[in-house]
């Protein structure tokens, strides 16, 4: 069964993650920092979506070793990512524990996440992965980008469908494509198949996104593992809120409160408030279409990469679990 390969390779990928990140000072108090950054490690979705997409080629059954370490380096660049994410938005939390700039300041924090980056690159140097490193190196000047061009539309009561999604196709999506691509490439797959599965993850990555989009205004902080509205008080407006403001109504109460919010702190009971708005102006019901429009796409796409093959069947399955996961979170009461 592929789960029982998956779950196999993941372990070797564990392996090589900290091989990556093995480093001379492990009985010192920055190797207690770099622990803690290891064990930030969540469900590893890239990795594994890297391994999916070299489970379709020819040649993954003779290159094992050389795709964990891929894989291992892609999961790495994704939590140096997460600790950059944290310090920016001032987040204590991070996956339902203290985050590295929660527990050690965003000094350390820094540093941490730059010392994965250079280990990355370091790794991929000596073991002659030049390829992967040119790519890898690439998606991180696009999210980096994306980044950017986030903060530069902090506060937009304007901003459009077009530039929200130009912004997380780089800072979210860009890695996801870059997993598609080393996995597939690696394992010999077919120039066509590479195109239809990077569109696969493409649109997989704006799918969470537009998930934690929707969960920022449905969750808790402690079903969320980490601070909710925290997009919103710092002047990012998502999907949900892009969408709310297209009905007239909603602009007028909305308005105030993003006005209000770029001036000072929102209390409590404005903030909840605004989620009130959002959810009563359809915000949540159109970003859980948008998931749902992207996921008939990627329905389409595995059935041109080949219905009966195990592989798309467990892609399909991620599908299905988003959509039910997002289902529940609009109709939960």
């Amino acid at each position: 069964m592929i789960e029982i390969l998956l779950k196999e390779w993941i372990e070797q990928v564990k392996y090589y993650i900290h091989l990556i990140a093995d480093y001379s000072i492990k009985e010192s108090q920055v190797g207690a920092v770099l622990d803690d950054v290891l064990n930030l490690s969540g469900k590893m979705l890239r990795s594994k979506l890297l391994l999916l997409c070299a489970f379709l080629g020819s040649n993954w059954k003779n290159n094992k070793e050389k795709i964990c370490k891929l894989a291992a380096m892609v999961e790495l660049t994704h939590l140096a990512s997460l600790i950059h994410d944290d310090i920016v938005d001032d987040s204590p939390y991070r996956r339902g524990k203290v985050s590295v700039q929660g527990k050690y300041g965003k000094d350390a924090a820094v540093f941490a996440g730059d010392f994965l980056i250079a280990r990355i690159f370091y790794y991929g140097a000596v073991e002659n992965l030049n390829e992967a490193v040119s790519i890898l190196s690439k998606t991180v000047e696009y999210m980096c980008i994306g980044e950017i061009e986030q903060d530069l539309c902090r506060y937009q009561e304007d901003i459009s469908e077009k530039k929200y999604f130009e912004n997380i196709e780089r800072k979210t999506a860009a890695l996801f494509q870059a997993a598609s691509y080393i996995g597939a490439k690696e394992a010999g797959c077919s120039e066509k198949i590479i195109q239809k599965l990077g569109l696969f993850v493409k649109n997989l990555g704006l799918m969470f996104q537009l998930k934690d989009d929707i969960l920022d205004f449905t969750s808790n902080s402690k079903e969320l593992g980490k601070e909710t509205h925290k997009d919103f008080q710092n002047g990012i407006y998502t999907f949900p809120v892009i969408m709310a403001l297209k009905n007239l109504k909603a602009k007028e109460v909305l308005l105030p409160i993003m006005r209000k919010n770029k001036e000072e702190k929102l209390s409590l009971a404005e903030i909840l408030q605004l989620q009130n708005y959002i959810i009563q102006f359809g915000g949540i019901e159109a970003s859980y279409e948008k998931i749902k429009y992207l996921s008939n796409i990627n329905r389409q796409l595995i059935k041109e990469l080949g219905q009966n093959s195990k592989i798309t069947v467990y892609l399909e399955k991620i599908l299905n679990d988003l959509e039910v996961e997002n289902w529940k979170i609009i109709n939960s009461p």
